[in-house]
Formats: C-alpha cells, structure tokens, sequence
C-alpha cells in the first residue's frame, strides 16, 4: 500500500494554526496531523483522467460515467496523447487520400 503525505497549508497562523492539506482538504488544529493523505500527488497534479472510453476532465465526469477504472493523467502525458492521436489520424488521412 502506498502512503501519501499531506500537502499542508497554514491558514490561520494563531493558537497553533490551522492547517488544511491542499490536496484531500483536511484540517488540523495545532499540530499538523501524520496520518496519511487518502490523494496522491499523480491525483492532486491530474489535468484529465484516462479511462476506458476516453478521456475525461475531472475523475467527477469519469465516475459519473461508471468508469471503474481510472488513470491520472499529467499536462505532459495530456500532450503526448493528443501528439498521436493527430498523428494517426495524418496518417490515415495519406492512407486514404
């Protein structure tokens, strides 16, 4: 099992602060919490998620697509993909042409 550490920011810094992590929205009271973050950092950084039928914005869209199984998926990885798709579809273009 992986463990995620929490990405915590100090909104209030009185009485010992209030921290929030900015990726699963959790808050503390004092001393920032240990226990492990339920979003990883793939999840927190995604700017689509790849699933079986497509590509999807949010992981909301893909759920409530009854995708079961999804893949975060990074501005670079984003870019890749849409690099082969317009190159496969020049080539079969050529193909057909």
């Amino acid at each position: 099992m992986t463990i995620h550490k929490h990405l915590w920011e100090t909104v209030d810094p009185y009485d010992g602060g209030y921290h929030i992590c900015k990726k699963c929205k959790l808050g503390s009271q004092g001393e920032r919490l240990a226990t492990p973050c339920s979003v990883s950092d793939a999840e927190h950084h995604a700017v689509a998620w790849l699933g079986q039928a497509g590509l999807y914005r949010t992981r909301f869209d893909a759920v409530r697509n009854c995708e079961q199984s999804l893949m975060p998926i990074s501005a670079n990885e984003l870019f890749e993909l849409a690099n082969r798709q317009v190159l496969s579809q020049l080539s079969e273009g050529r193909e057909h042409a």
